[in-house]
């Protein structure tokens, strides 16, 4: 899963809270705008769903360890030899 940067995440949630609480009809287009901005960042389809995906995100008990996010590479020339090595990032 692609997680987005959260001061970016972050900023987006500002942008449309601002926009939201403005309730001037001249915002609507900047607010669509911000409300798009969230669900892509967020990867869901309604500011709603956005929302509670930011609370997951931002939420300690959900946040992946540092061990979980662990990838394991290999590194090989396409052949099994004795230079095959292990690199975990």
């Amino acid at each position: 899963m692609i997680v987005p940067n959260p001061a970016v995440l972050q900023q987006a949630v500002d942008r449309y809270l601002a926009l939201a609480a403005d309730g001037d009809m001249a915002v609507t287009a900047p607010l669509q705008n911000a409300a798009y901005t969230l669900c892509v960042l967020s990867g869901t389809r309604t500011v709603e769903e956005a929302m509670a995906a930011v609370r997951l995100m931002h939420s300690p008990s959900t946040a992946p360890s540092p061990t979980s996010r662990r990838q394991t590479f290999t590194v090989s020339s396409g052949e099994t030899s004795p230079d095959e090595r292990e690199l975990v990032s």
